[in-house]
């Protein structure tokens, strides 16, 4: 009655593992979200950041070409001495020289500004796409999860039924086994080693465990093995 039962145990314990894996599936699917989220709110950050430097680097520039404008006015004066005259040329082409390196630093930004605006907006996108699917996801999972739950329940009320018929003994050892390893812990075997571990049985093991039908336990790694070969007359 042993076998049985155990077949009863794994299968309960195959939908408890297909439940555990289905919510992990959600708390994956959810946390690949979260970190989207995260990265595009990174890049939305970068794009207000950008956008402020480049309206900055903007009003510095035209503020640079109002003072060109204002020296240039001053150069086209009569009665410029020579050294004035000299200070402003080196002025305006100082101020000439910044300008062009804010406007290259203001085109930079303006191609910047617009792949970040195209990622953030794909971002959007697709991050609320896969809240969508999510969503259907969890949905179906939900419905899964209560079949499975279903399942597990009718499995243990057969279980409970069955192990009335078995003795105290027998099912005290393997609820004891079931506890410390886990999974399965009856195995068929119709040679000379475990199938759990691989070591070779004595023979005298051998022998007293093919005269009857009850499981006998490994004396290597414990498990109760159940002799399925040819046994002694």
């Amino acid at each position: 009655m042993l076998i049985p039962l155990q077949e009863l145990d794994l299968k309960m314990d195959a939908a408890n593992l297909s439940i555990k894996k289905k919510k992990q599936k959600i708390l994956k699917m959810e946390k690949e979200i979260k970190a989207d989220e995260e990265l595009c709110e990174k890049k939305k950050a970068l794009l207000k950041k950008i956008t402020l430097r480049k309206r900055a680097a903007e009003s510095e520039l035209d503020s640079i070409n109002e003072k060109i404008k204002e020296s240039d006015l001053k150069l086209k004066g009569a009665g410029l001495k020579p050294a004035t005259y000299s200070a402003l040329e080196k002025e305006i082409a100082t101020l000439k020289e910044k300008g062009e390196r804010l406007e290259t630093a203001v085109l930079e930004d303006m191609e910047k500004i617009d792949m970040l605006q195209e990622d953030t907006q794909k971002g959007d996108k697709v991050i609320a796409g896969r809240k969508i699917h999510l969503e259907e996801v969890r949905q179906r999972i939900h419905d899964e999860i209560l079949g499975l739950k279903k399942e597990i329940e009718k499995l243990n009320t057969e279980r409970s039924q069955m192990s009335l018929k078995i003795e105290t003994d027998q099912l005290e050892r393997y609820e004891e086994l079931r506890h410390s390893k886990k999974g399965q812990v009856i195995f068929d075997t119709d040679s000379a080693s475990c199938p759990a571990c691989g070591m070779g049985l004595p023979g005298g093991f051998v022998n007293a465990v093919s005269l009857h039908d009850e499981a006998e336990k490994c004396s290597n790694c414990g498990v109760l093995l159940h002799w399925t070969g040819q046994r002694e007359q």
